[in-house]
């Protein structure tokens, strides 16, 4: 059984940043490091909710701990955080890799990469940004059962309803989002599409329009 405090080390902030890494150090200097972490820090920051629950600077702090407990022992790690720790760290010695974690997550939000044309969106970014779109078109677009995008928009919707506000609503919110981030057809190929391939401007549009629709007819209250 994991104990509660073990989700610290194989869930949450800390794995994530350690993944992402882990990740740069396998690429083989195809990755770099801090324009990973800068996506790291910018899709914190991209809502609200994200920057409220746990702010990079408590990011930086927990792994400043973390090396605070390495130091106490190793043994307090679970053994598979270990492994990944030193896939990250590349021979460098642990609690001071963690630090210098700690060090560029501080550093880097002092200085944001909010500019998505000087620095595109990575895969991974996508599919934690956008996972209602990447899903809606796993769910209903790419098995090719109904004839138009209409038709399986209109589905998904009538297969939720009348409960269908959990499902809409952020669903409609990375719609919108995707406009307001990348508007235009070429911005949201560069970025979205190569990712989820039904995603585009029109499509977006409609489904917008479709969930607006559906909303004002079925759910409405007439005073």
């Amino acid at each position: 059984m994991v104990s509660h405090t073990t989700r610290l080390f194989i869930d949450g902030p800390v794995r994530r940043v350690l993944d992402i890494a882990a990740a740069v150090r396998d690429s083989g200097e195809t990755l770099s490091l801090d324009e990973e972490l800068r996506r790291f820090v910018r899709i914190t920051r991209v809502t609200g909710v994200t920057d409220w629950v746990c702010p990079i600077a408590t990011v930086a702090a927990l792994f400043d701990h973390v090396a605070g407990l390495r130091a106490d022992g190793m043994e307090a790690l679970p053994q598979e955080f270990r492994r990944q720790l030193e896939r990250a760290g590349g021979g460098t010695e642990p609690g001071t890799y963690l630090h210098s974690l700690a060090g560029k997550l501080r550093a880097l939000e002092q200085d944001p990469q909010d500019d998505y044309d000087e620095l595109p969106l990575a895969r991974w970014e996508v599919e934690v940004g956008f996972p209602r779109l990447s899903g809606f078109g796993a769910n209903w677009v790419y098995d090719g059962e109904d004839a138009t995008l209409h038709d399986s928009i209109q589905a998904a919707i009538d297969s939720e309803h009348p409960y269908c506000g959990e499902f809409l609503a952020p669903l409609a919110a990375e719609a919108q989002s995707a406009l307001v981030l990348f508007p235009g057809k070429r911005a949201m190929e560069d970025s979205l599409s190569a990712v989820i391939g039904w995603v585009s401007p029109e499509a977006l549009r409609q489904l917008l329009q479709a969930v607006d629709d559906h909303m004002r007819r079925e759910h409405t209250v007439l005073s």
